[in-house]
């Protein structure tokens, strides 16, 4: 190898080196917020189960749910675990089935540089009113 052969080779390493850091830093921000997501997406599922065993808790076997009470016991047993009335959706099925769908919201850390501000995972939990 001669001398001119070395000078056109300085500097290669260091850009694959970058390239490297670049990459790295990249998985480990997506391994980051993919970890949040499913953080999010366990506490909307267990708020979820939550609330639709608080709004079954209102009913009675003879009578079944009143659906306005039933509602505001599932958003506040949502709103207990800071999830907010506005992301909270209640539905009834049938008379003694109540379906609760949690919408959770965090903000993103590494993939908003991706375009995304937030992560969004939804859940939905159901209970039916048993007759024993």
């Amino acid at each position: 190898m001669t001398h001119n052969d070395a000078r056109g080779d300085r500097g290669s390493a260091s850009v694959g080196l970058v390239l490297l850091v670049v990459i790295v830093i990249a998985g480990s921000g997506l391994i980051f917020d993919g970890a949040r997501y499913l953080a999010a997406e366990r506490h909307a599922s267990n708020t979820a189960e939550g609330a639709a065993r608080a709004a079954i808790a209102t009913g009675s076997p003879g009578d079944g749910l009143d659906a306005d009470t039933a509602r505001q016991a599932a958003i506040a047993h949502a709103d207990a675990l800071g999830v907010p009335a506005s992301d909270v959706t209640v539905s009834f099925p049938s008379r003694d089935v109540v379906v609760v769908t949690i919408t959770e919201r965090r903000p993103a850390t590494f993939t908003r540089f991706a375009g995304s501000s937030s992560l969004v995972a939804q859940a939905e939990g159901r209970a039916r009113l048993e007759y024993s």
